[in-house]
């Protein structure tokens, strides 16, 4: 029943549009950044692997969170419409998850088309060093995707109707993505040095967006331009840091599923 269940869902989400477009568009803006002008006589060329996934990595941390949050947002609320799915013996707690690993397949696939396509092309003109540590920076991205559709669900199942869900998933990626920056630099500006560490570390695991945009530059060694939080992160936990944001990514994708489990068990629909 969970595998036909899990077929369901993936056939739904391949017949939409969302996935097929976001691989094109995404695609397209991930080779933009790949060509590089690299002098004022309009000469182009692709840098390698290292420079030019701190690139896309910022388009990751812009782009990701957003459609991933509206739409599992979307598919939040749209559980509150499937009666005939719940009347089955199914448990609704599995109706979220293979909802959520369908849109994390479809979505996943479309990323991965994006990021390879990139890959690719760097790889052909630039060489292939630093390539292993592309491929954990895709990684990285799925684990976002994964954590903030999982954020998205729970926000859709609270919220009912599309509308308001879709309303909160905006609000949740500017918080998300600028609001914790800000709170960062309102830390470093009131708290004393050594108290100001901790409490962007905790600040840090508290974000998925920032946390993954510290996991990817980790992997090229580009810390200088991990902000606030990344260095405190630094300076706390050392070489652990890494593996501690792997956790808090993957509590971030299993506590939203569980609550958002809980809330669609016990509300009538």
């Amino acid at each position: 029943m969970t595998a036909a269940l899990l077929r369901f869902e993936l056939a739904a989400a391949r017949s939409g549009r969302t996935a097929p477009l976001f691989a094109v568009g995404f695609a397209l803006a991930s080779l933009g950044v790949t060509f590089v002008g690299l002098s004022a006589g309009g000469v182009v060329a692709v840098q390698g692997f290292a420079r030019t996934s701190v690139s896309l990595l910022q388009l990751v941390v812009w782009v990701v969170p957003l459609l991933a949050l509206l739409a599992g947002a979307t598919a939040g609320a749209e559980c509150h419409e499937m009666e005939f799915v719940v009347a089955l013996p199914i448990a609704r707690a599995r109706l979220l998850v293979a909802r959520w690993a369908a849109l994390l397949v479809a979505l996943g696939a479309a990323l991965l088309v994006g990021l390879g396509a990139a890959g690719i092309v760097i790889g052909s003109l630039a060489g292939a060093a630093d390539g292993v540590r592309y491929l954990a920076l895709v990684g990285v991205a799925t684990l976002l995707l994964a954590a903030c559709l999982a954020v998205g669900l729970a926000l859709g199942v609270y919220a009912r109707s599309r509308t308001r869900a879709m309303a909160f998933a905006v609000v949740a990626w500017f918080v998300l993505v600028v609001g914790v920056d800000l709170v960062a630099i309102a830390l470093l500006a009131i708290l004393p040095a050594g108290q100001a560490s901790w409490g962007l570390s905790l600040l840090l695991l508290a974000d998925p967006v920032d946390a993954a945009r510290v996991l990817g530059l980790g992997l090229f060694r580009a810390d200088a331009i991990a902000g606030p939080t990344g260095a405190a992160l630094r300076q706390v936990l050392g070489g652990w840091g890494a593996w501690l944001l792997v956790a808090g990514l993957a509590g971030w994708t299993a506590l939203p599923l569980a609550l958002a489990g809980r809330r669609l068990t016990r509300r009538d629909l």
